[in-house]
């Protein structure tokens, strides 16, 4: 066997980044692409706690919004362990209309009593739509189309925000919210049962072992639940109340940044997952770090508000994300049962709940402490990038979230040679220009033990060097 190139570099120029290659957008799939950026922006921009605003009463007032949000985070929570996959199309359709009567009822009756009524109805309603519209999201969507689906929904988010946080005119933003809502539940008569049917059908002998180290995935986006999302939104209402709407503006563009930034991310560096959970929590961190400073310095408004608005936004679009991708990658329902219950019920909840506690004290003791305490979690989640990048590499869904799509089907190039588990983790790592020693340290193993398996690679292809190991792979590869 030849000896690897002494100067060979890492493989950060080699990685395929095809995830962000418009053309692997499909035709058929465009109706669960636009139904998740439009259904979600509205969900999201109009019906969420989230996104209320301390200063203005929109369509649903904050404190209707605080309660139809934790309604449906509750309703998805349970209709996310009673609906099937092979069901998705016909509970979408019953929860469309039953969102559409509640809306109807909400804006067409003056009575606050059958308003409430009617609000509660349509969370619940909510609740069946966005477990149905998951459904396809996961099993269904490319990684491509499951990108930019959360990253045109990001978008949508902050666009709407700043119309409504600049409108004055309540008759409009109810004229928006019902379009959008109309067209976006419209969408749900293209949805066809056979496109789930063909998928769950199809063997999968292929599917990797799925290992308990994944769940940290779980961990760390119920950090940011809580964090960035429950206490990240109470101190911006302080920091709003103190300082004016410009915070909530400077906010909003610091999201419309985060969605770049997510798609130059995956464009520019490879691990992407990693840079993007550590530059969220990062991000988030120095934003609390200067609102500790507001009182004193205010111009520390402006920088605080666009780094919240940037981290909070990318860790949205990755919570969504990579549900997607490690969901499809294991053909796991039970996974996304687990990611929703402990991500929206606990981490929604909870944020939801500290959030609220923070905008209703109003003391800035209250608001500086919190952020403080949120600085050491997230800095002590910084310290352990290291782990969850190993657990999500070594666990291959991580190089796949940087795919188009997720390579299980290929499994069959690499074991028609006879190659075992280990000798394919290695063979794909060595196909992305990594060398021995780098892979040593990517798989935990030692470097004689690597170079065993790389030994064992070339005599079961019957090839003598790195340039033959690409060409016997060009189809993995050029995919």
């Amino acid at each position: 066997m030849s000896q690897e190139p002494k100067e060979r570099k890492p493989a950060e120029t080699e990685v395929n980044y095809n995830v962000v290659n418009f053309k692997w957008l499909r035709r058929q799939n465009l109706p669960y692409v636009l139904i998740w950026i439009l259904y979600y922006a509205w969900l999201i921009a109009f019906a969420t706690w989230w996104t209320a605003s301390p200063l203005t009463e929109n369509v649903f007032s904050t404190q209707l919004r605080e309660w139809m949000h934790s309604i449906t985070l509750v309703s998805s929570a349970v209709f996310v362990l009673v609906i099937r996959k092979e069901w998705f199309v016909k509970t979408a359709r019953i929860g469309a209309v039953l969102l559409v009567i509640g809306m109807s009822i909400f804006f067409a009756v003056p009575n606050a009593t059958i308003q409430t009524f009617s609000a509660i109805i349509s969370s619940v309603a909510m609740g069946c739509v966005n477990i149905s519209i998951l459904i396809p999201f996961v099993f269904l969507l490319n990684n491509t189309e499951k990108l930019y689906a959360v990253v045109g929904g990001n978008f949508l988010i902050q666009l709407l925000s700043l119309f409504l946080e600049l409108n004055t005119q309540r008759s409009i933003e109810c004229v928006l919210s019902a379009v959008i809502l109309a067209v976006s539940l419209g969408i749900v008569a293209f949805f066809r049962k056979n496109d789930i049917a063909e998928y769950i059908h199809v063997p999968k002998p292929d599917l990797p072992h799925f290992h308990r180290r994944i769940y940290l995935s779980l961990l760390f986006n119920c950090a940011f639940a809580i964090l960035c999302r429950g206490v990240g939104k109470g101190i911006l209402n302080l920091a709003a109340e103190n300082a004016g709407a410009s915070v909530l503006i400077w906010y909003f563009i610091g999201g419309f940044a985060g969605c770049l930034l997510y798609v130059l991310i995956y464009i520019f560096t490879a691990k992407a997952y990693i840079w993007l959970g550590n530059m969220t929590f990062a991000s988030v961190a120095i934003s609390y770090m200067l609102y500790a400073f507001i009182h004193s310095i205010p111009a520390l408004a402006v920088p605080f508000a666009v780094l919240l608005g940037l981290g909070s936004t990318m860790g949205m679009i990755n919570m969504y994300y990579i549900l997607g991708v490690i969901g499809k990658k294991y053909d796991s329902m039970r996974y996304v049962r687990l990611y929703i219950l402990f991500i929206g019920v606990f981490g929604g909840g909870s944020g939801i709940a500290v959030g609220s506690l923070i905008s209703a004290g109003g003391a800035s003791e209250l608001s500086i402490f919190a952020s403080i305490f949120s600085v050491v979690v997230m800095l002590s989640f910084m310290f352990i990038s290291p782990l969850m990048e190993r657990a999500d590499y070594v666990n291959v869904w991580g190089f796949d979230s940087q795919q188009f799509e997720i390579d299980n089907e290929q499994l069959h190039v690499f074991q028609k040679y006879g190659l075992s588990k280990r000798e394919i983790e290695v063979c794909k790592l060595l196909l992305q220009g990594y060398t021995l020693r780098q892979i040593s340290g990517i798989l935990s193993i030692a470097y004689p033990t690597v170079n065993t398996y790389c030994t064992g690679i070339y005599r079961k292809t019957k090839i003598n060097s790195r340039a033959e190991l690409l060409q016997v792979f060009k189809d993995y590869t050029n995919k």
